[in-house]
């Protein structure tokens, strides 16, 4: 079973580019844990604040161990990078979507 997830976030005014550079140091460390396909778009029509990162994980297992182990005992780089994501986000929302067989 595969599941899609999407992440949608609204960074502060004017702080998307810092976003989404921060977010591709993430995504390279997901690609180097075992989940090596994702999407990353920025909205140009809506709220032009808003970063959407959508990502295929074979188990929510996996993407929660990594998304939690994040936070367990992080080296100081890990921190920074957290925190200063942290700075820059008003919000953030998660959907989780089962991937289905349509054959």
């Amino acid at each position: 079973m595969k599941y899609q997830i999407r992440e949608t976030y609204t960074a502060n005014r004017g702080m998307v580019p810092e976003y989404v550079d921060a977010l591709k140091i993430i995504i390279g460390f997901m690609k180097a844990n075992g989940v090596p396909n994702h999407t990353l778009c920025v909205d140009i029509s809506g709220n032009l604040d808003t970063v959407y990162h959508e990502f295929e994980v074979d188990s929510l297992d996996q993407y929660f161990g990594f998304e939690r182990g994040i936070y367990v005992d992080p080296d100081e780089q890990t921190k920074q990078l957290v925190d200063h994501i942290n700075a820059i986000t008003l919000s953030g929302n998660r959907e989780i979507f089962e991937i289905l067989d349509t054959d």
